[in-house]
């Protein structure tokens, strides 16, 4: 009985031995690729898709510093974050404009701001829509009615004479 029990623990100690001599990797180098499998995968010339060709929408916020009728046209100061200073653009208003908060370029005066969507075309940005938020004028202060001006009062307290 000893004897089976010595030769299993030696069967055992020369597996866990084997194991890992066996799934070891070979040293040899990989053989070379064929060009087949290096050669670059050619698809066949699609068409140029239009809306590639398209120039993207770009956004833009800013302070209107002048408007011109006759080039129907917004000079607007914005910030420019990757910059990181002042720029100014010129964004064109056409017939396509979507308006908001303003029914034409002559309701839009220095000092709104204009919040535009417009695509750059032929060295114009042409604008899609125009946010205009008005400069707040300050409201004179109303006037109080009478009570209220009542409770201002000073009021007399009896002195101790």
């Amino acid at each position: 009985m000893k004897r089976s029990l010595v030769v299993l623990t030696l069967i055992a100690a020369l597996t866990l031995i084997a194991i890992p001599v066996f799934s070891q990797e070979s040293k040899e180098p990989a053989p070379a690729p064929t060009p087949a499998e290096t050669a670059p995968l050619v698809t066949p010339a699609e068409p140029a898709n239009e809306a590639v060709l398209q120039p993207e929408e770009m956004s833009i916020y800013g302070e209107v510093k002048s408007t011109d009728e006759a080039a129907n046209s917004i000079k607007l100061q914005y910030y420019d974050y990757d910059n990181d200073e002042e720029k100014t653009a010129d964004i064109v208003i056409d017939k396509d404009t979507k308006m908001e908060n303003a029914a034409s370029l002559k309701d839009i005066k220095q000092g709104d701001w204009i919040d535009a969507v417009y695509l750059p075309k032929d060295g114009f940005n042409i604008a899609k829509s125009v946010i205009v938020e008005k400069e707040e004028e300050e409201a004179p202060p109303a006037a109080m009615p009478e009570e209220d001006k009542a409770a201002e009062q000073p009021v007399e307290t009896p002195s101790d004479e």
